[in-house]
């Protein structure tokens, strides 16, 4: 057992399968699939799942620096993007495409991650933004 890994939890229909883990600061989430009738649906699915195997770690999609997207029709990309954009924001994430011959549960896309926990570097930088010393703002306060 390796003491120094945490999951948060097994993949859906996998028993001996996370669908994160955080080793140190690292994240990896398993590919999650989409769920629905056309591509964009199954991408806010398969966006969602990803959220939420992260979620326990109290991650956000922010904290995921690289994507593989794996695609049963490559042509779908630009419909996936569209869809994903609502997720992630500048400095956008890497991003890597993938067409396969097919996914579980005839899936058009699935979705992995990796990512690094920052959230002790963000709350000093919160602290050490306070101009008061009164870490009472967050940050936001000034002279």
């Amino acid at each position: 057992m390796n003491v120094f890994l945490n999951s948060t939890g097994k993949q859906e229909g996998c028993d001996c399968v996370s669908k994160a883990v955080m080793l140190g600061d690292f994240v990896y989430v398993s590919a999650q699939t989409g769920n629905g009738e056309t591509i964009e649906e199954q991408t806010l699915t398969a966006c969602n799942k990803v959220l939420d195997a992260i979620e326990d770690f109290g991650l956000q999609m922010h904290h995921l620096i690289k994507f593989t997207v794996y695609l049963t029709d490559i042509q779908n990309k630009t419909s996936f993007l569209q869809a994903f954009k609502n997720f992630v924001e500048a400095p956008f994430p890497a991003c890597s495409f993938v067409e396969v011959n097919n996914l579980e549960e005839n899936a058009l896309v699935s979705i992995e991650a990796l990512g690094v926990n920052t959230l002790r570097y963000e709350h000093q930088q919160k602290e050490s933004a306070c101009s008061n010393g009164c870490h009472g703002c967050n940050g936001g306060c000034h002279d």
